[in-house]
């Protein structure tokens, strides 16, 4: 499950000789951006961090490395894993072996046929530890890769393991260029890849442009895509009006703005989308006071009533179960509590970054002195506010993380699970848990979910909360295709299918 930095916030071995040695990152300013037709101008707020595939893990960085890479499985526009590279494929050894047969014909941008050696390369470089690979975890599912043929391999499972697909999603190396570097050399490094686009220019911390792959086999809507950065989000309507950048994200706020405003609508329209993921309440089970009588009490208050629908106002959708897919057809009954013997005091946590949080927990801390509890907001820079959550420093929090496009909840709720924040430890949800990844029946791990969906009701470490709405800004030149992205999971991005506008 890989958590892009948001807080979650869930990702290569060939002898050939190398045809062209590593294309460092050209940190030159670009004298000129192309702003014709044939250019696609998308605005976002960071800068990306890395423009290695191996380290990109912020949400901007992932968007770029989606145009220049191209993965065996990808997320489809509706969070369906499809196939990417892989032409067809095969469950063998009672779901204990993969054997893939990838297409002919892919080409990395330096002209060089991508083969099965070099996805065993691209596997053998994520997995070994000097190369410090970001979701190294998400791969300790592979024992190994043999390969078979020069568009066939075969990957043994430790054991079976349900959702293989939307974790082969990391992005194929060449083997010519990785094979023998240092990993320090690495880091700094931006390899070839076999997308629809490459790497042009940077100017760092500002702006960069991708141009097209010369050896990618199908025309594409726009030879150049120019990136770059604006400082605020509330600059993003101005920039579309000003036809200075053709798509951007837009706040909120002004997504209702724009719904009044003639003016706007003729300049732009706005497309909305979902990011597979939550906002939730989270508790600290460390602390004696934080007891089950008092979590129902928030339960009752935060899924009962119309508290969370008056907070949002259509920014979003209520979430009522971690398991986002059992969203739909679960009783959400109140749950039985008793009057609180005293009025608790408590703390609560969020990301002082984060408007919306900041908002949700100031209208939280009114809306529980009617119940008998007394909050004090604090907020903290991002990397602060994680540093609290892993060391238990908090009563309560409220915290946000992007998924992987499937169910599983491990990381979370499982006893050793790297973001289970709450110190949950329940022995029947980890073997629950377990149980779902060995299933390879869809309609039977659904049923698993549904008792792990029980379990955390009878203890509720975590109430989630509600997954918001985004919108994105497109200038009215652009021609926006049917089948566009509607739902983003956390190595996706608006624009993965690029080459279909």
């Amino acid at each position: 499950m890989r958590h892009p930095p948001v807080v979650f916030p869930m990702l290569h071995f060939k002898l050939r000789s190398v045809r062209h040695g590593w294309r460092f990152l050209l940190l030159l300013p670009l004298l000129a951006w192309s702003a014709d037709k044939d250019t696609l101008r998308i605005a976002c707020f960071d800068f990306p961090r890395a423009l290695n595939p191996v380290y990109a893990t912020s949400e901007s960085a992932q968007a770029v490395m989606n145009k220049i890479y191209q993965s065996l499985f990808a997320f489809g526009r509706r969070g369906n894993v499809h196939p990417e590279l892989v032409e067809s494929f095969s469950v063998e050894e009672a779901g204990r072996e993969i054997v893939l047969t990838l297409k002919s014909g892919a080409r990395f941008s330096d002209g060089s046929a991508l083969d099965s050696q070099d996805v065993a390369a691209t596997v053998a470089l994520l997995k070994n530890p000097d190369f410090a690979y970001p979701y190294l975890s998400d791969l300790d599912f592979i024992d190994g890769i043999e390969v078979v043929s020069p568009l066939r391999l075969r990957i043994r499972m430790k054991s079976a393991f349900a959702p293989w697909q939307g974790y082969l999603t990391f992005k194929i190396l060449s083997a010519g260029e990785i094979g023998g570097l240092d990993p320090q050399k690495f880091r700094q490094c931006t390899p070839v890849g076999s997308g629809p686009y490459r790497l042009a220019a940077v100017d760092a911390l500002r702006k960069l442009e991708l141009e097209k792959n010369p050896f990618w086999p199908s025309r594409l809507r726009y030879a150049r895509l120019h990136y770059s950065v604006l400082s605020d989000i509330r600059q993003a309507p101005l920039k579309l009006l000003n036809a200075e950048v053709d798509a951007v994200e837009v706040h909120g706020d002004d997504a209702r703005a724009h719904a009044g405003l003639k003016k706007w609508q003729e300049r732009f329209r706005l497309l909305r989308y979902k990011k597979f993921g939550f906002t939730y309440l989270v508790f600290n089970l460390g602390k004696p006071e934080i007891d089950l009588n008092l979590r129902r009490v928030f339960f009752n208050h935060l899924q009962g009533t119309r508290f969370l629908d008056a907070f949002l106002q259509g920014q979003g959708d209520r979430v009522f179960s971690p398991f986002l897919m059992l969203d739909t057809g679960k009783p959400r009954r109140p749950l039985a509590v008793v009057p609180p013997p005293a009025r608790r005091r408590l703390r609560i946590l969020t990301n002082s970054e984060s408007p919306l949080r900041t908002q949700l927990v100031l209208f939280l801390c009114e809306e529980m002195k009617a119940c008998g509890v007394d909050l004090e907001p604090v907020f903290l820079e991002y990397q602060m506010f994680l540093q609290y959550m892993k060391k238990g420093q908090f009563d309560m929090a409220v915290s946000a993380f992007i998924l992987d496009m499937d169910w599983n909840m491990k990381d979370v709720l499982s006893s050793s699970g790297y973001f289970n924040y709450a110190g949950y430890a329940n022995v029947r949800m980890d073997a629950a848990l377990e149980e779902e990844l060995r299933e390879m029946d869809g309609e039977k791990r659904r049923k698993i979910y549904g008792r792990a969906h029980d379990l955390w009701l009878e203890s509720l470490p975590l109430i989630p909360l509600f997954s918001l709405n985004y919108y994105m800004g497109i200038a009215r030149r652009i021609t926006v295709p049917a089948r566009r992205f509607e739902l983003v999971g956390s190595c996706g991005d608006f624009f993965y299918n690029i080459q279909d506008w």
